[in-house]
């Protein structure tokens, strides 16, 4: 029977990031898939900031990331036309080193993710397999899988991670159940291609119209996403055909201008399962959460989760930490999911508001508070940082994202993305060498973890210790402004805490190593 690290179970974009971030540190993973081939039509259209720098590190090849468009930013319009809300694109310099929201097509990122699947050598992968047993034996875990004829195969695992949908299989032999977060809509999604002259917004815009509610979707490259709502008494079924999919385009573009891609018709739905792990079996993706499109989050919340899910399992499986570590993934994900869910019920609550009278009240309200420049303007403000989990209580800066300039790096020197010369470890960073002057005895536990010390500054760094040339200066610019000396920084690269003395520091690794060998328990909000 052949034995792996890690199975996973489901080929999308959550199952291939994970399997890519485990293979990457050295792990034997098996990637199965119960489809023949990649969807070759878009779901997902937008990732963030946080999801292009985790596909950094999958080693995601550069044409995916060149092929991506800036998002142009979100107008809310109200019953008579009139902007009620937006958002604005952030302009550069962008600090995670990527723009925050870019649109893109979700089967090109599926076949990135493949071929950098396929250039790691640690990783088995197979379609048209069905996992139809998952037997939790307390050291390992027995995995039956199904070939399209019938035949069946055995093979066993240390841990099983299920990214295999909303219907998950994974969840279901664990024995996960999902709660239910009051909200289920029909909503009917069309792509298309735009061939023909046609006005149309500039940007993406969100149609809070109570006579029909829809969404107008700024694509890459001139592809065009409307997703319209089903108003009560229309028959989801009925409403798939190709004279109602033109009827309804026709109240916002002429239909003669573009051509379908795709129509589907979705019951957008909003939940969270109660537990993310049982036993050696763990969920992430949407077999662990499923939301509502309005906040353009759900394809990047599986995505946090599989950098969140992959950096545990390397410390369980390569360094020895406790597998109560593997729990802090959903003390951490599973709020923080939760709040960004809550965002998106309240955007598709504004967008599909049907009562002419709320609406107009609505309007007024919105509109005000647009005048008054007291609302936050930028998507990212409704991605919340972690609160809970494996990070330094009482830290202000806990759970933030940790900045990514670009370095100078080699002889001759060149240009490089933070990430990219780092790697997936756990760092302390400094522009004060002798923060980074840690005793024998911590310096072994901080390197038992995988840790690299990174000194930004000028003159040469101690041995043991690697020297930045930030051309942007934003290391020590985030240090100043966060009134610290030190920064630890975890490899999905969410802030564990940041010191101000040496020996503020030294206490923060020995907690830190602490946590991660379950001598001491996980920070709470």
């Amino acid at each position: 029977m052949k034995s792996y690290d890690v199975a996973i179970v489901g080929m999308g974009p959550v199952g291939a990031t994970l399997a890519c971030l485990l293979a990457r540190r050295g792990l034997q993973v098996l990637v199965v898939d119960r489809e023949l081939a990649i969807y070759d039509k878009p779901r997902a259209i937008v990732l963030d900031h946080e999801a292009l720098r985790v596909l950094q590190h999958c080693g995601v090849e550069e044409s995916f990331f060149q092929s991506v468009f800036p998002h142009t930013g979100t107008d809310f319009v109200g019953i008579d036309g009139q902007l009620i809300k937006l958002f604005d694109p952030k302009a550069p310099p962008f600090e995670l080193g990527w723009p925050p929201n870019v649109m893109f097509i979700q089967p090109e990122l599926e076949e990135a993710l493949a071929r950098a699947m396929d250039r790691c050598a640690t990783i088995e992968r197979h379609r048209g397999i069905s996992v139809t047993g998952a037997d939790d034996q307390g050291d390992k875990v027995i995995l039956t899988l199904s070939e399209i004829d019938g035949a069946e195969r055995q093979v066993e695992a240390a841990w099983v991670v299920g990214a295999d949908g909303a219907n998950s299989f994974i969840r279901e032999s664990a024995g996960l159940p999902l709660h239910d977060m009051d909200f289920a809509e029909w909503w009917i999604v069309v792509d298309a291609w735009l061939t023909g002259d046609t006005p149309l917004p500039r940007k993406t815009t969100q149609y809070c119209q109570p006579k029909r509610p829809a969404t107008f979707v700024v694509g890459p490259r001139g592809l065009l996403r409307w997703e319209i709502k089903l108003l009560p008494g229309e028959d989801p079924q009925e409403m798939r055909s190709d004279d109602r999919i033109n009827e309804l385009l026709s109240g916002f573009v002429d239909p003669a201008a573009v051509s379908l891609w795709r129509s589907a018709v979705y019951r957008f739905r909003a939940a969270v399962a109660d537990r993310w792990r049982e036993g050696r079996l763990l969920i992430a993706g949407d077999a662990a959460h499923t939301m509502p499109p309005f906040l353009a989050q759900g394809l990047c919340a599986g995505i946090r989760d599989a950098a969140s899910l992959a950096w545990r399992l390397d410390q369980v499986l390569r360094h020895d930490a406790n597998d109560a570590l593997l729990d802090s993934y959903e003390i951490e994900r599973k709020p923080h999911v939760a709040e960004i869910i809550g965002h998106a019920k309240a955007f598709g609550l504004i967008i599909g508001e049907l009562d002419p009278q709320r609406a107009a009240e609505r309007d007024r309200v919105l509109e005000e508070q647009l005048r008054s420049g007291t609302v936050p303007t930028e998507r990212q403000a409704f991605v919340p940082m972690l609160r809970e989990g494996v990070i330094a209580a009482g830290d202000p800066l806990a759970g933030t994202l940790f900045v990514q300039p670009k370095v100078l790096t080699g002889t001759p020197a060149r240009e490089q993305l933070l990430d990219d010369l780092v790697g997936p470890d756990f760092l302390i960073v400094s522009d004060d060498a002798a923060m980074l002057d840690l005793p024998p005895s911590l310096l072994q536990r901080w390197e038992a973890i995988g840790g690299q010390r990174l000194f930004v500054g000028t003159g040469p760094a101690a041995e043991g210790v690697t020297r930045l040339n930030d051309t942007e200066g934003l290391i020590a610019r985030w240090l100043a402004r966060s009134n610290i000396k030190a920064a630890i920084v975890r490899p999905d690269r969410y802030v564990y805490g940041g010191a101000s003395d040496p020996s503020a520091l030294r206490q923060s690794v020995m907690d830190l190593t602490a946590q991660l060998t379950g001598s001491e328990t996980y920070a709470a909000a």
